[in-house]
C-alpha cells in the first residue's frame, strides 16, 4: 500500500520466555510494520534472542528511563523516519512493579517529511474495585499530557496505542475520548475488524518448549482491551484496523497484535 505506513501495537506477554522470543521477530517479519510498540517487554524478554533478532530489521528507542526497564518500547523500521524526540514516563499512582509506562516519540518519514506522534501505554490492570478504575482514568490523564505536548509542539497527528486494560466505554475510555481521542476502529475508511484482542493463554509443551492451542478471542470488539487512538484526524487518514488472530499469535501471548494502515497528510 503505497505511502501508508502500518503501526503495530501488542502486549507480548511478561511470561516464560521459552521460544518466544524467536517467533515474534518471525510475526512482525510477516505483518512489516514501520512502527512496532510493545507491551510487557520484561528484562527477561530483553535479555532473549529477541532483541538481537529485531534489530535486524528495526531501530529500538531508547528513552531515559531513570535506570527503570522500558516495559512499553517503541521499535521503529530501519530507514523510514528521523526522529524528532522520544521519552519515556512511569505511570504515577497504582503499578505493579513499576511496568506501567508510556513511551512516546514524534518520527518524521524520510521520503516525504510527514510527521507522526506515536505513544505505546501500557494501564493499571486489575478490576477488583471502583479504584481500579479510578487509577485507569488516571493513566489516561497522565497519558494525555504527552499527546498534547506532541500535538502542540509539532502541529501533528498522533497515534497513543497499547494495552489499556479498558473495554469500550468503560471510565478509561471515556475519559479518553472526552479528551479528544478518537478509537482508530472507527476511523478506519476501508476495512476494520470487530474481533476483541485478549483471549486465554495458551499451553506449554514441555517436551518441546513451544506453547501450543492458544484460543481465538471470544466475543467482539466490546471487549477488547487493546486500541489504537487518533488524535488530529483531519491530518491523518486511517485506512484500515487490523486484530491478528491467526493461529502463531493466539500461541505466544494472550494479547493479539493490533495494527492500523495510515496515511500522514
Amino acid at each position: 500500500m503505497e505511502d501508508a505506513l502500518r503501526i503495530m501495537s501488542h502486549n507480548v506477554w511478561c511470561g516464560p520466555v521459552y521460544d518466544r522470543d524467536i517467533l515474534y521477530p518471525q510475526l512482525y517479519a510477516a505483518y512489516a510494520p514501520d512502527v512496532l510498540c510493545l507491551q510487557e517487554m520484561t528484562p527477561g524478554m530483553y535479555a532473549s534472542r529477541m532483541v538481537p533478532l529485531l534489530e535486524e530489521s528495526f531501530d529500538l528507542l531508547r528513552p531515559d528511563t531513570h535506570g527503570l526497564t522500558d516495559n512499553t518500547p517503541i521499535l521503529l523500521r530501519r530507514g523510514v523516519f528521523r526522529v524528532l524526540e522520544c521519552g519515556w514516563h512511569l505511570f504515577a499512582g497504582r503499578n505493579n512493579d513499576n511496568t506501567k509506562s508510556i513511551a512516546y516519540a514524534m518520527l518524521e518519514t524520510v521520503r516525504e517529511g510527514k510527521r507522526l506522534g506515536v505513544c505505546s501505554n501500557h494501564f493499571w490492570w486489575e478490576e477488583k474495585e471502583v479504584e481500579d478504575d479510578l487509577a485507569r482514568v488516571d493513566d489516561a490523564r497522565q497519558m494525555q499530557a504527552f499527546v498534547d505536548y506532541l500535538r502542540v509542539k509539532y502541529d501533528a497527528p498522533v497515534l497513543s496505542m497499547g494495552d489499556f486494560n479498558s473495554r469500550p466505554f468503560s471510565p478509561a475510555y471515556q475519559a479518553i475520548l472526552q479528551a479528544g481521542g478518537m478509537d482508530a476502529r472507527w476511523c478506519a475508511s476501508q476495512s476494520r475488524n470487530m474481533s476483541s484482542t485478549h483471549h486465554p493463554y495458551a499451553k506449554l509443551n514441555e517436551k518441546t518448549g513451544t506453547y501450543e492451542e492458544g484460543p481465538a478471542p471470544q466475543g467482539g470488539h466490546l471487549r477488547a482491551l487493546d486500541h489504537i487512538f487518533v488524535y488530529g484526524l483531519p491530518q491523518m487518514e486511517i485506512l484500515r484496523f487490523e486484530v491478528v488472530t491467526e493461529q502463531r499469535a493466539l500461541d505466544l501471548s494472550d494479547h493479539c497484535p493490533i495494527y492500523v494502515d495510515a496515511l500522514p497528510r
